[in-house]
């Protein structure tokens, strides 16, 4: 009967170990592919690829690294060990549309976001809106800003989003307050006064995540 292996933590590898391990993600990180042994040994003025060989395999026992064989650029690291990508694609939409089913990406166009945005929510529940001055003067968004949404038809008090009015036709970016039957939207300028709407005149498109522009 065998037992399993404690995991080992980054932190318990012998230097050497932990070095080797960043060598080899900052040289992936600049050419997409693993360093050779020699690479290793010279990068990190080590005595001999023998010794480099022996820490290489006592990481890929510990769960840190892979090795494909017969590879002379077989090393490479799990996903989990990999930072995540700075931006994600999203679709890119040239219009609001007031169902989920019509959020197809206008032309196949897509816009890259920062990942951080999306808060823990898949990628397919966010899309890029290009707007018009006109559809969004209420939150300074000028002609040609793009607003990233997450995808939902209901927002918390105090949260903002997008809203569509459909006896007016408009579209607007508000700060939502609920008053029992009644919703309060909060524009985003001090200027302008807030409006009240019963629930079933409005309409909630999406939750406003952050606003891309281009000087």
């Amino acid at each position: 009967m065998t037992t399993r292996n404690k995991p080992i933590y980054f932190e318990q590898l012998h230097s050497q170990q932990r070095r080797i391990f960043n060598f080899i993600k900052r040289f992936m990180d600049r050419h997409s592919y693993g360093p050779t042994m020699r690479e290793i040994m010279i990068g990190l003025d080590i005595t001999s690829t023998s010794v480099v060989d022996y820490h290489v395999n006592r990481l890929v026992e510990a769960g840190f690294l892979e090795k494909v064989p017969s590879i002379s650029r077989g090393l490479r690291i799990p996903d989990h060990y990999l930072e995540p990508p700075n931006s994600v694609s999203v679709p890119m939409l040239n219009e609001v549309v007031t169902s989920f089913a019509e959020c197809v990406p206008y032309q196949g166009c897509r816009h890259e976001i920062p990942t951080e945005w999306l808060r823990g929510k898949a990628a397919n529940d966010v899309y890029a809106l290009r707007v018009n001055t006109h559809l969004m003067y209420d939150a300074m968004v000028n002609d040609g800003d793009v607003v990233v949404l997450r995808r939902q038809n209901r927002l918390n008090d105090g949260e903002i989003g997008m809203v569509m009015l459909p006896a007016k036709n408009e579209t607007r970016i508000r700060r939502l307050k609920y008053e029992g039957e009644w919703v309060c939207l909060e524009p985003l300028m001090s200027v302008m006064q807030p409006v009240r709407y019963r629930r079933d005149e409005i309409q909630i498109v999406g939750k406003v995540l952050g606003l891309m522009r281009q000087f």
